[in-house]
């Protein structure tokens, strides 16, 4: 076929899945650089907003402001995870840090599947308009373009704030240099979980915007194997994160697009490098763990306050 329409169809969506990978890329990085945790539970906190939304929406509530509201699940949970746990551990031993996530993780993803009373289904309603438009030849869901356009939206904006904002400067000065950051007066703890809030209301947005669209007009459902302690996003996102080091946010969410471009454009590939889709993620991971991006965005500086 030599029409340019399954080009362009595959492409917005792999836009569309790429928007969410940066979403979660941009928290994961935000946790990271601003706190050292390595956050292998950014899926199951961002999972509780979704449980969040199926509780309100099952009210009657609008679907709309349930998803709104049920945001306050994930920053609620990620900043408890901060006050709690990841305080108090000693960040230079990363693997310690490392196997306390990923028990979280399951506490968490435990914790969702008994809220939802361990049931193998739950329905949920779509919260955005959901339509399938023609343009042209080209066949595109109306979810798609949104989520990809909002990522975006609150990409940038976020990226805007963390540069101009107060809050977003003491951001910044915390992850440099703890111990000068707090000479200057700023509250380590009080921004540290600012940074867990935030990224994990990055996390939760990210799984409202693709888990309820999942079954287009009639809604979704969400399946145990949803509801796992890392979800298959969590691994996109990580590489996403890796592109910028860990460290650079704007080159997380160009991560989140370049991952989600090139596992879908992989569809339209010959035999065998279409079967490839589902490891292209581990691959670029390895490769991008072998190159060592994070020397080429983090300071000596912020290395050394990662350790710390």
């Amino acid at each position: 076929m030599t029409s340019s329409a399954p080009v362009i169809e595959v492409t917005v969506f792999g836009l569309s899945a790429g928007a969410v990978f940066g979403l979660l890329a941009l928290g994961l990085v935000l946790i990271y650089r601003t706190t050292g945790v390595l956050n292998f539970a950014h899926w199951a906190i961002g999972l509780l907003s979704m449980v969040g939304y199926a509780l309100l929406a099952k009210t009657g509530m609008p679907p709309a402001l349930a998803a709104v509201l049920s945001l306050g699940v994930a920053v609620f949970f990620g900043a408890l995870a901060y006050r709690l746990v990841f305080r108090r551990l000693n960040r230079a031993n990363q693997l310690i840090v490392i196997l306390v996530s990923i028990g979280l993780a399951t506490l968490l993803s435990s914790l969702a599947q008994m809220i939802l009373g361990f049931e193998a289904f739950t329905a949920i309603p779509p919260w955005l308009p959901v339509d399938d438009l023609r343009i042209g030849r080209v066949n595109v869901r109306s979810t798609e373009i949104f989520t990809a356009v909002t990522a975006i939206v609150v990409a940038f904006g976020f990226l805007v704030w963390f540069r101009a904002s107060r809050t977003g400067r003491a951001l910044r000065a915390v992850a440099q240099n703890r111990e000068a950051a707090a000479l200057a007066g700023i509250d380590e703890v009080r921004h540290s979980t600012i940074a867990w809030g935030i990224g994990s209301a990055l996390a939760g947005l990210a799984l409202l915007m693709v888990l309820p669209h999942s079954g287009g007009e009639q809604g979704a459902v969400i399946t145990t194997f949803d509801l796992t302690p890392f979800g298959t996003l969590l691994i996109p996102a990580f590489g996403a994160a890796l592109v910028g080091g860990l460290v650079n946010l704007p080159m997380a969410l160009a991560g989140g697009f370049m991952f989600g471009l090139a596992r879908e454009l992989l569809v339209l590939a010959p035999k065998p490098w279409s079967d490839m889709r589902a490891s292209i993620a581990a691959v670029l991971i390895v490769v991008l763990l072998l190159l060592r991006t994070e020397r080429f965005f983090a300071t000596r500086q912020e290395l050394e306050a990662l350790e710390l």
